[in-house]
């Protein structure tokens, strides 16, 4: 547990997205591991992140419904004026630009956890990655401090003209313990009617365009008729559900491919502990949550070498690492890992190695309290 200092922060954590992702989880394990008192969340009454932290019993308040809500910026204030924070760490971009209001209007300490550089995740020339890049740096009035989960992105936000005093890197991480999680590979073959013999390959996120799971089926097509004992399930929902279950009835895949929905972590992580085979196709990713518990769990790695991905973990000795966008590297990986289990299952443990002696919960969270820390102190001296 975390023991804060004389003056140490209050911080409200605002977290105004519906789903729940590998952010959710970072924010999550920061307020389990937090003096009682120190920490809350301020997240949407329907938002997947606000149910999960009233299930683990962490002190959450339910703004509002709906993020355009108009009522929304007032009741954030009161809330900050009423119980004391002094420091808001926002966790995405439409959380960044009401927390930027609010903290201008209270006089607290801003911080911005980016998850991802937004113009590394959609594209310098997409433009949604313009307009949210575009918010990000204009919503910096109050702003104390970013803190960034890769060396990648925080070169990014240096390239932006950000100052190198203004930025902390800290690598997600995660605290798995592998005997506590069930997942017997004979249960999942079971409970999705698999033959015996099937090599499962998992991937786990939001289904939107940036994790690429297109890519993935595309590679799981061409494949197919050499490895027809290879099956893929994808855990998650999002937008690209119904374009995704096209593609795969287009490439008669319905059998060989299942778009599982969401599953909360618990279960989630049983699939994944099950599975031979953990993928992650994205076209751009920070540090994800999803790849650190696959690692924990000693599954074989086949990712995209983008973002963050390559500072987790190298290529043939922790993990698989391609070309993001590339269906052909893909379904090699795919191949590879396979046909060869035995370099499978070493990859596997050599990841859990990494992770395990690498990527410390403990020193995440502590690390994030410093960062609070830094930004409060940086905060009261601008205001004096």
């Amino acid at each position: 547990m975390l023991q804060p200092q004389t003056s140490s922060p209050k911080v409200l954590v605002v977290d105004l997205s519906n789903h729940y992702g590998g952010a959710s989880s970072r924010v999550l394990s920061l307020m389990a591991r937090a003096k009682p008192g120190t920490i809350a969340l301020a997240g949407l009454e329907s938002g997947a992140i606000t149910k999960r932290a009233r299930q683990l019993g962490l002190p959450v308040h339910a703004l509002i419904n709906h993020k355009a809500d108009p009522r929304l910026l007032p009741r954030l204030v009161k809330l900050i004026q009423q119980e004391g924070y002094n420091v808001l760490d926002s966790q995405n971009i439409q959380s960044k630009f009401w927390a930027n209001l609010a903290a201008l209007i209270t006089r607290t300490s801003l911080v911005s956890t980016l998850n991802s550089w937004y113009a590394n995740e959609h594209g310098k020339t997409s433009l949604k990655g313009r307009i949210y890049t575009s918010l990000e740096l204009l919503s910096n009035q109050s702003l104390d401090l970013y803190i960034t989960v890769s060396e990648k992105d925080r070169q990014s936000l240096l390239k932006a003209g950000l100052p190198e005093e203004k930025i902390e890197l800290i690598y997600n991480a995660v605290d798995v313990n592998f005997s506590a999680i069930d997942g017997n590979p004979a249960w999942l073959r079971q409970k999705f009617d698999l033959p015996p013999d099937s090599v499962i390959c998992t991937a786990i996120g939001r289904l939107v365009p940036v994790k690429g799971y297109d890519v993935l089926v595309s590679a799981i097509q061409s494949i197919a008729s050499k490895v027809p004992q290879i099956f893929c399930l994808i855990v998650g929902e999002g937008e690209s559900k119904e374009e995704l279950s096209a593609q795969i009835r287009e490439m008669g895949l319905e059998g060989r491919i299942r778009l599982l929905g969401y599953y909360d972590r618990e279960n989630a992580m049983s699939i994944l502990k099950a599975s031979d085979i953990f993928v992650m196709p994205s076209r751009y990713e920070g540090t994800p949550i999803a790849l650190l518990e696959a690692a924990a769990l000693a599954r074989p790695i086949l990712a995209s070498a983008t973002g963050g991905i390559p500072e987790l973990v190298h290529h043939e000795e922790h993990a698989l690492l391609v070309p993001p966008g590339d269906p052909t590297a893909l379904a090699q990986g795919l191949l590879k890992l396979t046909l060869n289990r035995e370099y499978a299952t070493l990859l596997g443990q050599n990841a859990q190695q990494r992770i395990h002696q690498k990527f410390n919960l403990d020193s995440q969270v502590n690390a994030t309290w410093q960062a609070y820390q830094k930004a409060l102190a940086q905060h009261n001296f601008r205001e004096k």
